[in-house]
């Protein structure tokens, strides 16, 4: 697969995020010889793009460790030790996502509005251009849309939907396609999964349920357990991760709608907070705007 496949779009969606940054940056060092007090101000330039408080101290410690015994270092040589600092915090070695082998599952889980069911759209067409015979799970039987958005994927991108009747028990189609995955030739099959608080202890439940029921038709656990957050809400998407970390073994993370929003820092605290790795980007509206993550092509797209 080429490069420049897989982080199709990655730069582009980050500009909002590049922007604001920038600007601050940049305002910081437009008043000439810079002091120890500027390089401070770049710690509040970082808060402001969503990275917290305590990653942004980090970053900024070791931007001064690296620059002030220089002689009147350039602002050049601060963001090249500003990148270099936010590199050392997201260059994680994570093990490659489990997409390989012959038959591997994805549970997709989430809060309500973060583009859930769209993502796993596109992540169906993504792998099946790669080669993958996929088959998407339509476990989102309680919102009345919820089936009818995943099967208009599965129509405009040529995927087969396992779907049920509205109310009926998600664990219950989750084992139903879970059969028909392994009575054909499909290499990846993608749940949906209904959005949900923390919080509604039921809710939580059903979805540890549909992992098991997984677990036990298939006979092996799921290979991925992927959680979507919204760019758009900054900090507030990273105190879901936390939360669901706290009830299902999430292993990795999918950012959306980061084309829209100046928010991009949340990426550095997924990483060096929750040890989790950022798999795939949300870039835009169409099916093919989704791309995988690159710590060296972000940080360049960043400052």
């Amino acid at each position: 697969m080429k490069m420049f496949e897989k982080f199709k779009n990655l730069a582009e969606s980050l500009k909002k995020t590049k922007q604001g940054l920038s600007d601050k940056i940049n305002s910081i060092f437009s008043a000439g010889k810079i002091e120890s007090a500027d390089i401070d101000k770049i710690e509040e330039a970082l808060v402001l793009s969503d990275i917290s408080y305590h990653t942004a101290s980090e970053i900024i410690e070791g931007v001064k460790k690296r620059v002030l015994k220089i002689k009147d270092p350039t602002p050049d040589i601060i963001k090249q030790a500003l990148k270099e600092e936010i590199i050392s915090k997201i260059s994680v070695e994570f093990p490659e996502i489990k997409a390989d082998s012959e038959k591997n599952v994805f549970i997709i889980v989430g809060v309500n509005g973060v583009g859930k069911t769209t993502t796993v759209g596109k992540l169906g067409k993504y792998y099946a251009d790669r080669g993958k015979k996929v088959i998407i799970a339509a476990c989102d039987t309680f919102r009345a849309a919820g089936k009818e958005q995943i099967e208009l994927w599965g129509r405009k991108t040529g995927i087969e939907v396992v779907s049920g009747k509205e109310n009926q028990d998600p664990a219950s189609v989750a084992h139903d396609a879970v059969q028909r995955f392994k009575e054909k030739d499909y290499n990846l099959l993608l749940i949906d999964t209904a959005g949900r608080l923390h919080n509604k202890k039921h809710l939580m439940e059903e979805l540890s349920k549909i992992k098991r029921v997984i677990s036990k038709s298939s006979g092996k656990e799921p290979d991925e357990v992927l959680i979507v957050i919204d760019a758009g809400l900054g900090q507030n998407s990273l105190v879901q991760v936390e939360q669901f970390k706290a009830v299902m073994d999430i292993t990795g993370v999918i950012i959306t709608k980061l084309d829209g929003s100046a928010k991009g820092g949340i990426i550095i605290d997924i990483i060096h907070r929750f040890n989790l790795p950022v798999r795939f980007i949300g870039t835009g509206e169409s099916p093919d705007n989704i791309s995988e993550f690159s710590p060296g092509i972000f940080t360049d797209n960043l400052i």
